[in-house]
């Protein structure tokens, strides 16, 4: 696989791509408190480590084994109070050298460009987030485009797919052929490890008498999300047309960038945004009378907050939802805020109406793009997608590795994976 041939390639194939900015020290000093130390960059900027942050960060061969990158500190063999003896540059300049109280010969070592990049003041906090904050793709009924022979035969495609999706949320792959069933496998597979689910490792969305899942018949569906009732619901969708045939009537898939309407929402109607914050719903799939028989019930709130108050996870999925179970004074504050956020969803300049054609595969982010579709009347024909999941861990993963290895070093935007970095 292509990711996987440009892994095992040496980095310097790739270093050439960007210049990383590296940071020199103007100076170090322990503030009058005590507690940390301040270091002022080369571009002006402040940053200052608390004494704990500095001992658990410790970098040197006794605190991290260097081979997997992984601490060893034996936390509680650290004393307390933490108060740092001494510290300076090393020789080469490239790290930070401490020396702590009560710890014998133990010389705390931390890389510069390590602790500029982890700086954790509110300038450099606002200005990573900054870097995360998604935007919906303003097009109207049209998706972000790339072409399936460019993503299988070069590394720039592929990070044009994987950039679309972090910027974006979905991508429209085109001239994927539609004779081989197994390509939407080939995609996901370029991104990460397919997620086998109780509908299997792909499966078939085409409408069937006596469905198992009411995509599977020929009724509109409203705005959702797949999978809800998981612990990790499914992270991107991959649909890949195999059939519309051109006598059918309706059928448009639909899509809705779900990020920007809990912002919309938080700024309209603050309170009742709370509400969905506050207030978990029930989310289910129980059906006995299949091959595979279910019963999964997870209960967790519509929208997810970090500590900051980022949103970082959205959860929507009404045609997947059970009773209510919630105290008696929440219920009405609960439907009455769900109600005005799907009115949101229903009303927005934003939605994509599409109609995908044969050898069109649409991927997107399940954590962060409603979908649903318009209802449809086959008249004769057939209507065919192929589908599959890849988790959400994955791709970020991919598009990390990636990013730094052939693109611009820049960070994943929140995906809904209920983590803002």
């Amino acid at each position: 696989m292509l990711l996987r041939v440009i892994l095992r390639r040496p980095l310097c194939h790739f270093i050439w791509k960007r210049k990383k900015t590296t940071y020199s020290v103007n100076y170090i000093k322990a503030l009058v408190s005590g507690d940390c130390l301040e270091i002022e960059w080369n571009d002006g900027h402040k940053s200052r480590f608390h004494n704990s942050w500095l001992r658990f960060s410790c970098q040197c061969e006794h605190c991290k084994q260097m081979h997997s990158g992984q601490r060893t500190i034996d936390t509680l063999s650290i004393p307390e109070p933490l108060e740092i003896s001494d510290f300076s540059l090393s020789k080469n300049k490239e790290n930070l050298e401490v020396k702590w109280e009560n710890e014998g010969d133990h010389l705390g070592v931390l890389n510069l460009q390590w602790l500029r990049k982890n700086c954790y003041s509110e300038m450099a906090r606002k200005l990573d987030n900054k870097k995360r904050i998604t935007q919906p793709h303003m097009g109207k009924d049209s998706l972000p485009e790339v072409e399936f022979s460019t993503i299988m035969e070069s590394r720039e495609g592929l990070w044009k797919l994987l950039s679309q999706l972090s910027d974006h949320g979905l991508s429209l792959v085109k001239n994927v052929p539609f004779e081989d069933e197994e390509n939407v496998l080939k995609v996901g597979r370029l991104i990460g490890p397919i997620q086998e689910t109780i509908y299997g490792k792909t499966f078939d969305v085409v409408a069937t008498p006596n469905p198992i899942n009411i995509a599977y018949s020929n009724v509109g569906l409203g705005y959702h999300m797949d999978l809800v009732y998981y612990e990790s619901p499914p992270g991107l969708q991959l649909l890949h047309c195999l059939r519309f045939d051109s006598g059918i009537e309706g059928g448009e898939s639909l899509f809705l960038d779900a990020f920007y309407i809990a912002e919309e929402f938080r700024k309209k109607f603050p309170q009742e945004f709370d509400d969905l914050v506050r207030i978990s719903g029930t989310f289910q799939k129980i059906h006995f009378e299949r091959d595979y028989p279910v019963k999964l019930v997870y209960k967790r709130p519509h929208i997810v907050l970090s500590s900051d108050r980022e949103i970082i996870a959205v959860n929507w999925a009404p045609p997947f939802e059970g009773p209510l179970s919630v105290p008696e004074e929440d219920v009405e504050p609960y439907y009455k805020a769900y109600r005005l956020f799907s009115k949101m969803m229903d009303e927005s300049s934003l939605q994509k109406s599409v109609r995908l054609h044969q050898g069109d595969l649409v991927c997107f982010n399940n954590r962060r793009i409603l979908h649903g579709r318009n209802s449809f009347t086959l008249n004769g024909g057939v209507r065919h997608f192929k589908g599959a999941y890849v988790n959400i861990d994955e791709f970020r993963n991919t598009f990390q590795v990636t990013s730094e290895l052939v693109g611009s070093g820049e960070p994943c935007r929140r995906t809904g994976n209920h983590c803002f970095l």
